[in-house]
């Protein structure tokens, strides 16, 4: 990794920063599941981190031809083998939670998760859980969609490609949780895992539940009496993005 001097790290920490943009305590985030995974959430409260291989997007942590061409043509093909592989290493290392920002609902991302239900919560609740670790780097912010090809990532640090995605990802509008592994030596990181968990009050940090506008209604029953059984006293209701005007 390039090392910085004093001035370079306090500019870099400002870009670091802006590049994150992360939005105020009380914007609202939402986070759709499954109807399992929705499920697993409520019995274990727990707030699931995915492992960044597990995503679709196989650009999960790459930095951009741009990139690699600068570090390459700046410091020598040396350093640029040397930046690779650390990244490569890193990325089974990487948790990730993703997040939708809208004041509404999706109807899109409803297509994409069907008949499941989303968690209706805002920034600070989720964002105040990554709390200080040493052995662990804890970062929250949203994604920038980009070009790879002709668009620069920054690489001043090993979580910042993290938070960049391809333009054809915009829809998501995604805010990113990230927690990294981190260890002086390469030798003392912990096997990869396919993801990690950290608890989450749902009682207190969760604002709704919203249950599919396609649900069958006597699932939505169900979904409402396991909410009860868990003890959960957090707002549920059924979307009505489908229902029909009144003409």
């Amino acid at each position: 990794m390039i090392v910085l001097n004093p001035k370079e790290l306090e500019k870099a920490l400002q870009e670091r920063q802006k590049i994150l943009n992360a939005p105020e305590a009380g914007a609202t985030i939402w986070r759709y599941y499954s109807l399992d995974k929705f499920l697993s959430l409520i019995t274990s409260k727990r707030l699931f981190f995915s492992s960044a291989p597990s995503f679709e997007d196989p650009f999960e942590g790459d930095y951009g031809e741009r990139a690699k061409e600068s570090i390459r043509s700046q410091y020598g093909n040396g350093q640029y083998l040397q930046d690779l592989e650390v990244y490569r290493f890193l990325r089974p290392h990487t948790y990730v939670s993703c997040w939708y920002e809208d004041e509404y609902e999706s109807f899109g991302m409803w297509k994409v998760y069907g008949e499941g239900v989303a968690v209706r919560t805002q920034f600070g609740n989720i964002h105040k859980l990554l709390t200080w670790s040493e052995s662990e780097i804890k970062q929250a912010g949203r994604v920038n969609y980009i070009d790879y090809k002709t668009d620069h990532i920054n690489v001043d640090c090993s979580y910042l490609p993290y938070f960049f995605k391809r333009k054809s990802f915009a829809h998501e509008r995604e805010v990113r949780f990230l927690i990294q592994e981190y260890r002086p030596d390469w030798d003392d990181y912990p096997k990869p895992l396919p993801g990690k968990s950290i608890d989450l009050d749902l009682n207190n940090d969760i604002q709704e539940f919203v249950i599919s506008p396609t649900m069958p209604l006597h699932v939505c029953d169900a979904i409402e009496k396991i909410i009860q059984q868990a003890g959960l006293t957090v707002p549920v209701r059924r979307s009505v993005l489908l229902n029909k005007p009144i003409w």
